[in-house]
C-alpha cells in the first residue's frame, strides 16, 4: 500500500496564531460579562441565605 497523504506544503492561512488569540480574547470579553451575570443569579441567593442563617444562629446563643 502506498502513502495516500495530502500535500499540505502549499497551504497558507489568512490569519496567524496572534490573530486567533486576539479574536478569542475579544469574544471572551463580550461573553464574560453575561457569564458572570448568570453566575451571580446562581450564587447570590446562596450567599444571602448563608448570611441570614449565621445571624439567626447568633441570635439563638
Amino acid at each position: 500500500m502506498g502513502e495516500t497523504g495530502i500535500d499540505w506544503s502549499g497551504l497558507s492561512l489568512p490569519f496567524s496564531v496572534t490573530d486567533l488569540i486576539a479574536s478569542g480574547n475579544g469574544l471572551l470579553g463580550l461573553i464574560g460579562a453575561f457569564v458572570l451575570l448568570g453566575l451571580a443569579f446562581v450564587f447570590v441567593p446562596k450567599v444571602i441565605a448563608l448570611i441570614r442563617n449565621s445571624f439567626t444562629a447568633a441570635k439563638g446563643r
